[in-house]
């Protein structure tokens, strides 16, 4: 949620608390009422909206990032054992292909990496019987490729997540524009009071201002001390 709408929200929580705690002052005009149990769930639907694309963004970049370090821990394994194959029985393309660092495994981009570790896991396959005395048994193999396929699968998990977090993005700025036009027809129903009530008309007044949650005061410094000596020099 952006800064801006999180000092909204904080105002429209403000709000819809004054409104509650001096119902009685309103209880006969039942679209003031209405009004405020409907600003209620409009607020309720923007945190949920917000939790939503916040939790749906952290927990698939975390599944991501396991696998794509269990599949790096494999992929540079299998071509370790790809290089020594190629160097003891000198063929070149093994060496090539498999000449690869874990630290250059882990600077690739995610396409990258799944290019090697496709190219990879293909040329090993014609060659498992001999790798099988460099550390590779098809079970071994089978367990690389397991640990290759969850990274694969998390990318898709990743980018279908992306789709879901721009969808909540325009569901929230939606939301926002609803309950900001709701605001608008509460602050008609209150003018009803400017005069009748002048206190809770001040109130809600008070608590519809926007303030910036974020924001800290900075302490100003303490001059007293050089104005008391500049003072006593003059």
């Amino acid at each position: 949620m952006l800064k801006k709408q999180q000092n909204r929200l904080s105002m429209f929580e403000a709000v819809h608390s004054y409104l509650k705690e001096n119902e009685s002052a309103f209880a006969e005009t039942s679209e003031l009422v209405d009004a405020m149990n409907t600003l209620r769930a409009k607020i309720d639907g923007i945190i949920e909206v917000e939790d939503l694309r916040s939790n749906v963004s952290k927990g698939r970049t975390s599944l991501k990032n396991e696998t794509r370090n269990a599949a790096i821990t494999s992929g540079n394994a299998l071509a370790g054992a790809m290089y020594a194959l190629g160097k003891k029985t000198k063929n070149v393309t093994l060496v090539d292909k498999a000449n690869v660092t874990i630290s250059a495994l882990d600077s690739m981009r995610d396409i990258e990496l799944v290019l090697f570790l496709n190219s990879t896991k293909e040329l090993a396959m014609d060659y498992l019987q001999e790798l099988s005395g460099f550390g590779i048994t098809a079970e071994k193999f089978e367990e690389f490729k397991q640990k290759f396929n969850l990274y694969f699968e998390a990318l898709s998990a990743r980018e279908s997540s992306r789709a879901t977090r721009m969808s909540a993005l325009r569901t929230l700025a939606a939301n926002f524009t609803e309950t900001e036009e709701l605001l608008k027809s509460i602050n008609k129903l209150v003018e009803a009071f400017r005069a009748s009530n002048k206190q809770f008309f001040n109130g809600y007044i008070a608590a519809r201002s926007v303030r910036d949650v974020g924001s800290r005061k900075k302490k100003q410094p303490d001059t007293s001390g050089q104005q008391a000596n500049s003072t006593s020099q003059s």
